[in-house]
């Protein structure tokens, strides 16, 4: 099983251009990491889902990450990203955590690549 990363990223503030139309949302990493035994339940929890929908993703690269950097880890909402070999990759989106255990807030989302 290859290592699993983990990244935490913080909203930048809004930007507008010049007529007051807001610009896409920008991203960036603070440096921060995930704690290891979230990263282990949020990967555990994650691949369960995605073999209870027949997916097996269990050789593929993985990614968790958040893009709320600026709220406390027990508000944060996380995100688990599997990628083929080939450049395939299925997440799971919208994962809170309840007294450090995870429950899924949103569906699978697959992105074909």
């Amino acid at each position: 099983m290859p290592a699993t990363q983990n990244t935490v990223y913080v909203r930048d503030p809004a930007r507008f251009d010049m007529t007051g139309r807001k610009l896409s949302d920008t991203i960036t990493p603070t440096g921060g990491d995930i704690s290891h035994g979230t990263v282990a339940r949020m990967h555990r929890y994650a691949l369960r889902h995605l073999a209870d929908a027949g997916f097996d993703v269990s050789t593929w690269a993985c990614e968790v990450y958040t893009m709320d950097g600026d709220l406390p880890p027990s508000e944060r909402t996380y995100a688990v990203e599997f990628t083929s070999t080939k450049g395939g990759k299925l997440s799971i989106c919208g994962i809170h955590t309840s007294n450090g255990h995870p429950f899924l807030h949103m569906e699978v989302a697959a992105s074909l690549g």
